[in-house]
């Protein structure tokens, strides 16, 4: 854009600008292919990285064999998701009183400042009369 601008401060054509704009694009196109790795390349943390998870993986085929059983605990019914989900139901309900409450609670507690503020604005003008200071206005919630 920097570029453009200058060169249509100095006259130049708008075909001649998009012309040297698409070069430099080019130009900056094969020194990005230039500086790309070769396909066959590859990462020595990643072939560590697959050298360790081929050696610690485990033997999975035996999962995939015709004789394979699934041991109890961890076997998944319909008891045991109904059970999931009435603990997770009993959770959101209390997540939710929790909330209320605090709720609640920070209700009372306004309702308790702003009586305050009341009170305290009351003596303030009980003062201010007994100064002789009139026409103050106090701030109310």
């Amino acid at each position: 854009d920097v570029i453009q601008e200058e060169l249509e401060a100095r006259g130049v054509p708008k075909a001649e600008i998009r012309k040297i704009l698409r070069q430099q694009r080019q130009r900056k196109w094969e020194q990005l292919l230039a500086s790309k790795p070769d396909d066959k390349y590859e990462d020595p943390k990643d072939v560590a990285a697959m050298e360790h998870a081929k050696y610690h993986m485990g033997d999975y085929k035996l999962k995939t064999d015709d004789d394979y059983v699934v041991p109890e605990h961890l076997r998944i019914n319909a008891d045991k998701k109904r059970r999931q989900m009435i603990l997770l139901e009993e959770s959101v309900y209390t997540i939710r009183m929790g909330f209320n409450d605090r709720l609640l609670a920070l209700r009372d507690l306004k309702q308790r400042i702003v009586t305050n503020i009341a009170a305290d604005n009351q003596r303030i003008q009980e003062i201010n009369e007994q100064l002789g200071i009139r026409g103050e206005s106090l701030w109310r919630p």
